[in-house]
């Protein structure tokens, strides 16, 4: 019985990090292409240096953006997301003109309020999660003790034991009555 809550306990948790994980991979993705594409925009403007160049001729690190079909450029840009976004900011990867610099402080910016929003948000989940389990034990406890009081029969006990069993699975211990009072 209580493997079961349990479980549930640890599939919505596991749910929810997933969701956490994929929505963290789309923001990369795209704040990672629109930082690859800030240097083609560079060389249009008529700057003359961008970070694909200054990345592919920085001799500490053997990079050719061409290896693996292009994808090695894909994979500088989200890992450069990453870092900027959790305000790490390794400076491997660095802006070379005022339009990366621009871009670059606006994902620092906002990056650095997005990932504490989200983590914030999934532990605000967390608690109100164990705060909605810790009532309806408490419920369950409260049934328990009438039961015993009264001297109700073990079957009947049981039966009860086995409803809020099945209630804590189909429902989560959301109480119908309370949603829509």
């Amino acid at each position: 019985v209580i493997l079961d809550a349990f479980k549930i306990d640890i599939d919505l948790v596991l749910y929810r990090v997933f969701k956490l994980n994929l929505f963290m991979f789309v923001v990369s993705h795209w704040v990672g292409c629109l930082w690859f594409m800030m240097a083609s925009l560079s060389k249009e403007v008529g700057y003359s240096e961008n970070w694909l160049d200054a990345d592919e001729t920085n001799p500490s690190l053997f990079i050719s953006h061409s290896d693996y079909g292009g994808f090695s450029v894909y994979l500088r840009s989200v890992y450069w997301a990453v870092v900027g976004m959790s305000t790490v900011g390794y400076g491997d990867i660095v802006p070379t003109n005022n339009l990366e610099t621009f871009y670059a402080t606006i994902v620092i910016l906002f990056g650095g309020l997005l990932l504490p929003a989200i983590v914030g948000g999934l532990a605000a989940y967390m608690s109100s999660f164990h705060k909605t389990e810790k009532l309806f034990h408490k419920r369950i406890t409260k049934v328990r003790q009438y039961l015993l009081k009264i001297n109700a029969k073990q079957s009947v006990r049981e039966k009860c034991q086995r409803y809020f069993d099945y209630h804590w699975y189909c429902q989560g211990g959301v109480i119908e009555q309370d949603v829509s009072d």
